[in-house]
């Protein structure tokens, strides 16, 4: 029967080849919040935050800035700084490009073979890390890519920092880009499923959804000593984008022939080739880009109660100026995020927040 009710449902566009997108509405009406935050830094595509006690550091490609001392602060590497995460210690853990993650107390522990494209990072109790793996098919420089492939590979692993064992904890994941450690079990933000998913590790219990349906791809996420949640999303789902990922024939096309920056896909920032497309509604009157007009990108940080409901939510929207949110962090009664796709690190009152 499983052959015949996915025919129907591909002929009448319902279940998995619906292309409805939920509304931005009720916790997340739209709102030009995210403009009017204050600008802590500009640097060239900030992406990860984390907090030690040497302050608030953030990612620009191969280097790690301290937002207090931007000017002497920071660490250079090798390779692009793919993810970040505060440790207990008081020091910072960063994955590389190249499958390395390196220590700001100079330890590295080397890449391993299956864990390629490190999106997230998280402290375990007994010092070990989790690790997140986008895709085992691309790098996280192409994440585009892997979205139009349509095969979840992603996966969430534990690693010890001491000997370097990484052990599976789940795997089959649509693009695993977010942890936060609940102590016996792990949430994960998957971004192309839309949805944050709960692992139990050890358990026999299989992947729960804790809350689906978001209107964006959801990124990285962090619990704030209030125990509400903030989750970054960093680019808005729509129907053209769903339509495009139904249709096979035409996504192998666009693929082979067009450049990834024309793609039918999302985007950290859109409105700056004339080649990229456009939806009906994009196009910009005497010279101006209305903010409801639909877009390729936007910037959206949520806020979350500890159970995992939407409470309020923060915009840029498509006429704004802080697009590409990959992450965000409450710290001393603010919360700071980053839009990589605007080169802008800001940041908002946490207490301002409440719904």
């Amino acid at each position: 029967m499983k052959p015949l009710t996915r025919a129907l449902d591909r002929w009448f566009g319902r279940g998995d080849f619906s292309v409805t997108v939920p509304p931005m509405d009720g916790a997340f009406r739209p709102n030009d919040r995210l403009d009017a935050a204050a600008i802590a830094l500009e640097i060239p595509a900030p992406d990860a935050l984390a907090v030690t006690s040497r302050g608030l550091l953030v990612s620009s490609g191969a280097r790690l800035i301290n937002l207090r001392t931007p000017s002497d602060g920071a660490f250079e590497f090798e390779a692009e700084i793919t993810a970040l995460t505060g440790l207990p210690d008081g020091g910072a853990a960063a994955a590389l490009s190249d499958g390395r993650i390196v220590f700001t107390d100079g330890r590295t522990i080397p890449a391993h073979r299956e864990i390629s494209c490190i999106t997230a990072l998280a402290p375990a109790p007994d010092g070990a890390l989790f690790v997140a793996n986008g895709s085992s098919a691309f790098p996280p420089a192409e994440w585009t890519r892997d979205l139009m492939a349509g095969k979840p590979t992603g996966s969430v692993w534990r690693l010890d920092s001491a000997t370097g064992r990484a052990t599976q904890l789940a795997g089959a994941l649509a693009y695993p880009q977010g942890l936060l450690d609940e102590g016996d079990a792990l949430v994960v933000a998957e971004s192309w499923r839309s949805a944050l998913t709960r692992i139990t590790p050890g358990a026999a219990k299989r992947p729960e959804i804790v809350l689906d349906n978001l209107p964006a791809y959801p990124g990285r996420l962090s619990r704030a000593t209030d125990g509400a949640v903030w989750l970054a999303l960093f680019a808005p789902r729509s129907q053209i984008v769903e339509f495009v990922l139904k249709e096979g024939g035409f996504r192998a096309r666009m693929i082979r022939e067009i450049e990834p920056d024309a793609w039918v896909a999302p985007s950290l920032r859109s409105g700056r080739s004339p080649l990229e497309p456009i939806q009906q509604g994009g196009v910009r009157q005497l010279g101006v880009l209305k903010p409801w007009s639909p877009s390729r990108s936007c910037g959206l940080v949520a806020r979350l109660d500890a159970e995992y409901r939407p409470l309020s939510s923060f915009h840029s929207r498509a006429n704004g100026r802080r697009h590409g949110v990959t992450s965000c962090i409450a710290q001393g009664g603010s919360v700071f995020f980053t839009a990589k796709g605007d080169g802008v690190v800001a940041s908002f009152s946490e207490w301002g927040a409440t719904p």
